[in-house]
């Protein structure tokens, strides 16, 4: 068995179940690294950056009114585009959350959010 970084020419041998994640990602910041036996890909795991909006709160007064979830939205917006992002990866716990997120074009990503360090080999 071989362990390696998969090359961005052979990304198209990987299950088209990750097209619309592969088609979203940058060659020279993301990693695909698999496991083979002999010639066949028998594990894989992506690996790519991802700027985390996380931990949104607004007063419950203010909730439902509009203008400060847009202004927060809009400014969310400037910031990852200025630190070069163009989207961002967030967690929702609540429907209604889940659906004015979709309205606003996120897709859904299936799977529990973890985080797993990686310390030293």
């Amino acid at each position: 068995m071989t362990a390696r970084v998969l090359p961005i020419e052979e990304w198209d041998r990987l299950d088209e179940s990750l097209d619309p994640i592969l088609m979203n990602l940058s060659p020279s910041t993301a990693r695909v690294c698999v496991v083979e036996d002999q010639g066949e890909i028998v594990a894989r795991w992506l690996l790519f950056p991802v700027l985390h909006a996380e931990c949104i709160w607004i007063a419950p007064h203010k909730r439902k009114t509009g203008r400060v979830a847009a202004h927060l939205l809009k400014l969310m917006r400037q910031s990852a585009r200025a630190l070069g992002f163009d989207r961002v990866w967030t967690n929702s716990d609540r429907e209604d959350v889940t659906r004015l997120v979709e309205k606003l074009g996120a897709q859904i990503v299936p799977g529990l959010p973890v985080i797993l360090p990686v310390g030293k080999d």
